[in-house]
């Protein structure tokens, strides 16, 4: 009898959800996603783009940022361009949940993953200016 719950237990699917640790750089919805409160997506070094709930995650500042530009915030903190550390789990959906975002580097320039031919180059007399399309 004991070996035969031991054999169900292991040949069993985990009961819990898979956790992660990854890091990457906050970027603008694809054109193609619809905006959802609460998500973001976060682009890695290889250029792999995860979409991560943060609505309920702990959003903290890392050693590196300095102490005059932290404040207790929740997601209203996460800004494109920014480069974060995020842990979270990953639902049998396969959507990733995060539980805590640690900012790593501060940024004003936003991240789109917007191609380039989608810039209109507008030309006046002596100056010449790019404006994104929305």
């Amino acid at each position: 009898m004991l070996s035969a719950v031991c054999w169900l237990l292991l040949l069993s699917p985990p009961l819990r959800a898979t956790e992660g640790v990854f890091q990457g750089k906050i970027v603008d919805p694809p054109m193609a996603a619809p905006h959802q409160a609460g998500w973001i997506f976060v682009q890695g070094r290889n250029h792999m783009l995860r979409r991560v709930e943060v609505a309920h995650a702990e959003i903290v500042f890392g050693d590196q940022i300095p102490v005059s530009q932290r404040r207790k915030c929740k997601m209203d903190c996460l800004a494109p361009g920014q480069q974060i550390r995020v842990t979270a789990e990953q639902d049998s959906s396969g959507e990733w949940r995060a539980k805590r975002v640690e900012i790593l580097q501060l940024t004003t320039n936003r991240t789109s993953l917007e191609p380039p031919d989608r810039k209109l180059r507008l030309s006046g007399q002596n100056q010449s200016r790019t404006l994104y399309s929305s």
